[in-house]
């Protein structure tokens, strides 16, 4: 199963301090959303590499983002560009047996 990084955005947003942006390899994958003032993952972007989890826990000590199977995300996500939503992409279950 694959694995992407998770905001909890109540944690996130009482912090705001963005570090998770600037340390993850991929570009344009953890983007910061000001009207929540949180951190949130474009999914399709996210390798799974857990940088931003060590960087949350060791380093900003706020232990706001955790590695869910994809099929775990308990909400549909956003994917925005300038605070413009281009697309909202629902996960759809795999059928067992697939």
């Amino acid at each position: 199963m694959y694995e992407v990084a998770d905001v909890d955005v109540d944690i996130c947003g009482s912090t705001s301090c963005r570090l998770c942006t600037q340390f993850c390899p991929e570009s344009n994958t953890i983007l910061f959303d000001t009207g929540r003032n949180s951190a949130y993952i474009a999914v399709d972007r996210c390798k799974g590499c857990e940088i931003c989890v060590g960087v949350c826990d060791n380093l900003a000590k706020h232990h706001a983002i955790k590695m869910v199977t994809i099929t775990h995300l308990e909400n549909p996500f956003e994917i925005r560009n300038h605070g413009f939503t281009d697309s909202i992409i629902h996960l759809i279950p795999v059928a067992n047996g697939s």
